[in-house]
């Protein structure tokens, strides 16, 4: 394997930024914003997310990645090989049983119509390359979700936040995996926010639109969902909130 291969897809803050880009800048993901009660000046380690509006924007991101790879599954022109095809359904199953968890918890998606790329489903790298910045972004949600219910002494919480970033990195390496790149790349996942709500202009994009993207995509309901999985299910397990 080449450092190319090696090193390809270590997906950075910068990278995760670029679709805010074509969007007409702040104006946009500052409405955007407004939309979970944010305040445009507070930002960075003065922001204090409250538990509702992480559950919001957890929920929202659950629902893009159902969607996702849901459209993976149903609508992608190129090939997927077989194993391809069960790591995407494993994923899409454990996507939805976040979302679940989130809902059952008070969470509210923002939307269930999102914005994708043009060519998502019929550029292959271009599919490895959002798919793995996204579960990145998930990652690293996640962990700022972790963060900040163990600083409200919200433990149990906390420990299950941390159970879904685990869970969504090993999305990141079966997306690298299908990709060709190595999937264990990373030694720690990446920090990069330090709150939940610093992930909003990643999401932006996805909300609202902007140059090179289509849409809106609607997400699948729970049966279309159960139905794409054809009887493919994740090994039962429960959350930390259930054990402890």
């Amino acid at each position: 394997m080449t450092a190319e291969q090696t090193n390809q897809g270590v997906f950075s803050r910068r990278s995760l930024m670029k679709g805010v880009a074509g969007l007409g800048g702040g104006l946009v993901v500052a409405s955007f914003a407004n939309l979970f009660g944010i305040r445009p000046a507070s930002a960075g380690h003065d922001r204090k997310d409250d538990p509702q509006l992480i559950l919001n924007l957890a929920a929202t991101a659950e629902t893009l990645a159902t969607t996702f790879y849901y459209a993976a599954l149903t609508s992608a022109q190129f090939e997927l090989h077989e194993e391809d095809i069960l790591y995407l359904k494993l994923a899409l199953d454990a996507e939805k049983y976040h979302l679940d968890f989130l809902v059952s918890n008070g969470g509210r998606a923002l939307t269930n119509q999102f914005y994708v790329p043009a060519n998502l489903l019929s550029d292959p790298a271009l599919f490895v390359q959002v798919g793995a910045d996204a579960e990145t972004a998930f990652v690293g949600a996640y962990l700022a979700a972790t963060r900040r219910f163990a600083e409200l002494g919200a433990d149990r919480l906390a420990g299950t936040t941390a159970q879904h970033a685990c869970s969504e990195a090993q999305h990141l390496a079966l997306i690298r995996e299908i990709g060709g790149f190595a999937p264990n790349n990373l030694p720690l996942p990446l920090p990069i926010y330090y709150n939940v709500s610093d992930a909003v202009p990643t999401l932006a994009p996805f909300l609202q639109g902007g140059q090179g993207f289509i849409g809106p995509v609607t997400a699948p309901t729970a049966a279309q969902i159960m139905t794409v999985l054809g009887g493919v299910k994740s090994d039962p397990t429960q959350p930390y909130t259930r054990v402890f």
